[in-house]
């Protein structure tokens, strides 16, 4: 829980030592014996931050006289000089006073109290957020840390109140003061530490914006609140027992950092809901986030990005943000992707800016190809390795990279992969996803020799190689193992792997969960035509309910044009979706929220899957009703959902102005394909095993086909062996399964991992790495063990790379210089 706020646990750990000595120091040299005067040594520390004040008016003008070794060294001495003067004799003042004019104090503790225990809290906490003095903090938040919850003021006011209430003669007056002061005591305790390791600053806030006195607040009011228990605690003795005493103060303290955790804790619930109803959903439930508790979650992922660790934590609430990391997170993030996303679906805004990668894969050609391809005839399997050879052709001398994709077909996976570092050959290594990218960008970041082989959507797989120099020609290649010949193809070059022979050529093979259906059988298939019905999703996002009346005159006018004699569905979609029979569309349309995103992604999905959950002998078609397609939330296409629309990979927007697009489900479904078209209906399909009683629909093409037919089941680990192509199968249907199933994926996704290794078969959950030497392997393992320990839908840190930092004294003196600087400007 320390790995981003190292300076500031040091000031904190340090500091008390430090406050411990001087005030050793100042009893020691203070005798009781002798008449010191409380308002000189007031002055003495008040002539500190004045003399500081002229030199930096008078001596700074001339600083550049001096050398810059000797200046910066009588700077730190200065400071450092200065700062045990003040706090020794501000010290000795109130220990002065304390043993003096006790009996003053006391009587007249309201005029001292009230300052100390509510004014001044308060006073803090607004000039903190920039409140009272406009432009101190530059920022949205504070400089020592983002205190703008209500509950700060709060907790203020009542423990203040609690502070400054008379001690009662009453014993159970007392003991329920005794309790509140117990419970804000945690209050208190947590802003002493919080401004012990900033207690040096406080001259130089003195100086710069007179307010550096409420630095001092936090520790004067934990001493006071400390006496005020002790003395709570000294009259309650004789009335009740000590253990009651001390159990109440021990039950009274824990009470805010129980409701803080447990308020973590529920925050921790609602993260987890709604990574899980966008990553992990299960289609057939209905969802309903908190989204206030959501918000806050986001603010402080955000918040822990942008501050980066720094000394000065304005966009984080000191500790409590590294807890809540540590409880909500288990110490990861979310990615800015995925923070964007939330944001989209839930609150139609988004926090960051991102920019697409480049990749500078121009003119980086394969210059030589080649394949080869064996036939194991006792494990019925081919098994093919393509060599390739890459030739960075660019004329400039920036780092390149070779960038591709490839699709493979039904029934082909990847087994392994190698890449020519130099001159020595590195295989790769099957690697948990997010970890190994995670390290592929960082390498890349360092201009490393990175290879990377993963899958994208469906059976898309990204190949990367970095980095090429000029003229630099790289070795690689890519295994292979397949049912039946295959060809594919990379880049422009088309390859043929396997031989078509008697003893090669396959049926189809199943198990008890899992199907592949060849080229073969799917020409004795009986083809069939489905009906088709109409299924409208009508975007019901934030702002667009003027749009009512508009969506229904043109589902009508639709209706007139392409008739269909179905029983058509509607879908009202924002953050979440709501299908109604259209029939019921007029009455339905005036009760409906509108608000949040236009999730499309997850409207497309539920219609699909709730189609093909029931196996009838109709299907959707799709047809979105929205007046701007690109106002939609799709992350990314639906490859992976194909098993749900054998017909088609069409569906359709209709704009508010009547006019008709086709989108391709498959290839970036947010562009339309063609516009002012007429809709195809009658689409052919191949009911599998037969058409009475089918398991599936199959698309009617020259292509395998592999078939779930069990839509959730469990792999036994002593069916998963190396490189076979049947343990290629089970993880191929397992992975099917939680397309249609995420729900499950959460609980299983440890378990797939383990299993590609085990059958060193590349899965969406893993990827193929070259890395350079044994410390990235080292990195690897470390972060895959992060990974794997957390949930499936959180992410890894994103900063890879972290500037060096300034030394501490250094970020001080520039503090001061930057708030003399801001007042100076704000006079003139």
């Amino acid at each position: 829980m320390l790995s981003g706020d190292l300076l500031m646990y040091i000031g904190t750990f340090l500091m008390p030592t430090l406050i411990h000595s001087l005030f050793i120091i100042v009893i020691k040299l203070t005798s009781k014996d002798k008449n010191y005067k409380a308002w000189q040594n007031f002055l003495i520390s008040l002539s500190v931050p004045l003399t500081w004040y002229l030199l930096f008016q008078v001596i700074t003008p001339f600083w550049r006289l001096v050398g810059t070794k000797y200046g910066e060294h009588a700077l730190i001495i200065f400071w450092v000089v200065g700062v045990i003067i003040f706090l020794f004799f501000l010290i000795r003042t109130v220990y002065i006073l304390s043993i003096k004019k006790g009996k003053q104090w006391k009587k007249y503790q309201l005029f001292w109290k009230v300052p100390i225990a509510i004014l001044f809290p308060l006073l803090g906490l607004l000039v903190n957020s920039g409140f009272l003095i406009n432009g101190f903090t530059g920022q949205d938040t504070g400089v020592f840390g983002d205190f703008s919850s209500h509950w700060f003021f709060i907790i203020a006011i009542i423990n203040g109140i609690l502070i400054c209430l008379p001690n009662t003669e009453n014993k159970k007056l007392r003991l329920l003061l005794y309790a509140g002061r117990s419970i804000t005591l945690a209050y208190t305790f947590y802003f002493f530490i919080v401004f012990l390791p900033f207690l040096p600053l406080s001259v130089i806030a003195i100086i710069a914006i007179g307010v550096g006195f409420l630095m001092l607040a936090p520790l004067v009011l934990f001493v006071i609140h400390i006496q005020e228990l002790i003395s709570d605690y000294a009259f309650l003795k004789s009335f009740f027992s000590k253990q009651l005493l001390l159990t109440i103060a021990l039950i009274g303290f824990l009470i805010i950092p129980i409701g803080i955790t447990l308020s973590y804790h529920k925050d921790k619930i609602v993260l987890h809901e709604t990574l899980d109803y966008i990553y992990n959903p299960d289609y057939s439930k209905d969802y309903t986030i908190d989204k206030v508790s959501l918000k806050k979650t986001l603010d402080v992922v955000v918040g822990n990005k942008e501050s980066r660790g720094d000394f000065f934590l304005g966009n984080q609430t000191p500790y409590l943000s590294r807890f809540f990391k540590w409880m909500v997170l288990d110490n990861l993030t979310l990615s800015h992707a995925k923070i964007n996303a939330i944001e989209r679906i839930f609150f139609k805004a988004e926090s960051f800016n991102l920019r697409s990668e480049n990749v500078r894969n121009s003119n980086v050609k394969i210059n030589d190809i080649n394949s080869t391809s064996k036939y194991d005839s006792n494990e019925k399997q081919w098994t093919s390795w393509i060599d390739i050879e890459i030739t960075n052709a660019n004329d400039n001398a920036f780092r390149s990279e070779y960038a591709t994709t490839i699709d493979l077909p039904d029934g082909c996976w990847i087994n392994d992969y190698y890449l020519y570092v130099g001159v020595k050959k590195e295989m790769g290594i099957l690697a948990e996803k997010k970890s190994a990218m995670w390290v592929f960008n960082e390498i890349r970041n360092e201009n490393r020799d990175p290879g990377l082989l993963h899958y994208l959507t469906g059976n898309k797989v990204s190949f990367r190689i970095f980095p090429f120099a000029k003229d630099e020609v790289r070795k690689t290649g890519i295994q292979f193992i397949h049912k039946e010949p295959i060809s594919i193809t990379i880049d422009e070059h088309k390859l043929t792997l396997g031989k078509s022979s008697t003893q090669a050529t396959q049926s189809s093979v199943q198990n008890e969960h899992i199907a592949y259906v060849s080229v073969a059988e799917k020409k004795t298939l009986t083809q069939v035509e489905r009906t088709p019905y109409y299924h409208f999703i009508i975007d019901a996002s934030a702002e667009k309910d003027s749009l009512k009346a508009t969506y229904e005159k043109v589902i009508d006018n639709f209706l007139k044009d392409n008739p269909l004699q179905s029983n058509h569905k509607v879908s009202f979609s924002n953050t979440y979706s709501r299908t109604i029979d259209f029939n019921d569309l007029k009455a339905s349309i005036n009760r409906e929220y509108f608000d949040g995103g236009f999730y499309l992604e997850r409207a497309i999905k539920k219609v699909l899957f709730e189609n093909h959950n029931i196996k009838t002998n109709t299907y959707p078609i799709i047809v979105v009703v929205t007046d701007n397609m690109y106002s939609s939330i799709i992350s990314k296409d639906f490859k992976d959902f194909k098993m749900t629309f054998p017909e088609s990979n069409l569906f359709y927007h209709l704009n508010t102005i009547g006019y008709i697009a086709s989108h391709d489900l498959t290839n970036k479904p947010k562009q339309f394909v063609n516009d002012s078209i007429k809709l195809k209906t009658n689409h052919s399909v191949l009911p599998w095993p037969n058409s009475s009683q089918p398991l599936a629909y199959l698309p009617n093409n020259n292509k395998a086909d592999i078939v779930l037919k069990s839509s959730i089941f469990e792999i036994d680990e002593a069916d998963i062996k190396s490189k076979n192509w049947n343990s290629g199968l089970l993880l191929q249907g397992k992975w099917m399964s939680n397309i249609l199933h995420p729900e499950y994926s959460e609980n299983e996704w440890n378990n797939q991992v383990k299993y590609s290794f085990m059958s060193k078969i590349m899965t969406p959950l893993t990827l193929y790495i070259a890395v350079e030497n044994e410390a990235q392997k080292a990195i690897l393992k470390k972060k895959q063990e992060e990974v794997l320990s957390g949930k499936k839908s959180l992410d890894l840190n994103e900063d890879t790379q972290r500037m060096s930092e300034p030394e501490l004294f250094i970020l001080l003196i520039l503090f001061g210089v930057f708030l003399l600087y801001k007042r100076k400007r704000t006079v003139f």
